[in-house]
């Protein structure tokens, strides 16, 4: 379903589309699972990525279902009236980031793959930044 036809609360947009991901993602689109749109309350969260480990999940051991391991993307909903600005910043910075960080998520060392690492992208009058654990 494309963005577009995600209801959202009047007020609030999507800071990028499915087509603004993958464009920024480029090659590294092949490498993540299908981005989801969260609906809820705006913040100043506009982008988030997360790496789900190869764990199994067998024998009462915690772990992850195959179909979860890898990268998450995660689109949040901005106000309205910052919708472009935050879409230009993301656009220019933001995606470029996001996809090093799935890049070199793939490539980091077993110990860095081995554990969940997430983060994000915060917006606020000067543009986007990131925030969390960068690959190794």
């Amino acid at each position: 379903m494309s963005s577009r036809n995600r209801r959202l609360r009047p007020g609030q947009s999507w800071p990028v589309t499915l087509t603004d991901l993958i464009e920024g993602l480029g090659e590294a689109h092949a490498l993540v699972k299908p981005p989801r749109f969260d609906e809820g309350p705006g913040s100043d969260v506009v982008l988030a990525v997360r790496w789900v480990p190869s764990r199994s999940f067998n024998l009462g051991a915690e772990g992850y279902h195959p179909s979860a391991v890898g990268v998450h993307v995660h689109v949040r909903p901005v106000r309205s009236v910052d919708r472009v600005a935050v879409r230009s910043s993301l656009r220019s910075q933001g995606l470029q980031e996001l996809r090093e960080w799935v890049m070199r998520a793939h490539r980091a060392p077993e110990t860095w793959r081995s554990e969940v690492h997430s983060g994000c992208w915060r917006y606020d009058e000067d543009g986007v930044r990131f925030e969390g654990d960068q690959p190794a």
